[in-house]
């Protein structure tokens, strides 16, 4: 069921580039200065698990020039990688979607072709299920999941699942 989840995400999503967990797994490894990861998630889904180095970001926040700013990356002269992700990755694609319009415009527009905005394909479920590593809200190693709902919790493997 998640193959038809995303696929649902990527439709509804246009405009946003998705990217493999392998493929984050290999930045993470190989280019990490370059990677930024931002956990589109509630900070209670966040502290349960999260990509190590991922800073949390309010999957509800219409404001991208804040987003950037807190990111320290408003005088930003090298490419990277900004890697959104969620549960599944609905949530992180629409904050996808809204860093790709602010760099399209205004402020964001100094910064356009140096920031690459990926959705994570499958998302935090699709990772854990791979068994991927990730840290908790103290950054120790879990393999727990918050499912962010019973329907989204059954596309875990059931010892990935966090009881919410």
């Amino acid at each position: 069921m998640l193959k038809q989840v995303s696929a649902f995400v990527r439709h509804s999503s246009q405009g946003v580039e998705a990217v493999s967990t392998d493929t984050v797994r290999d930045l993470l490894e190989a280019e990490r200065d370059q990677l930024v990861l931002l956990d589109t998630r509630s900070l209670a889904e966040y502290e349960v698990s999260h990509l190590e180095g991922a800073v949390h970001v309010d999957p509800d926040t219409v404001n991208m020039d804040e987003v950037v700013q807190s990111l320290d990356l408003a005088d930003n002269k090298e490419n990277k990688d900004l890697v959104c992700y969620c549960t599944v990755g609905y949530r992180s694609s629409k904050v996808a979607q809204k860093l790709n319009q602010y760099l399209a415009i205004n402020s964001g527009q100094s910064l356009q072709g140096l920031l690459k905005v990926y959705n994570m394909e499958g998302g935090l479920v699709k990772w854990a299920n791979e068994r991927k590593l990730m840290v908790d809200g103290k950054n120790q190693p879990t393999i727990l999941v918050h499912p962010y709902n019973a329907m989204w919790g059954y596309l875990l493997e059931p010892q990935f699942r966090a009881q919410i």
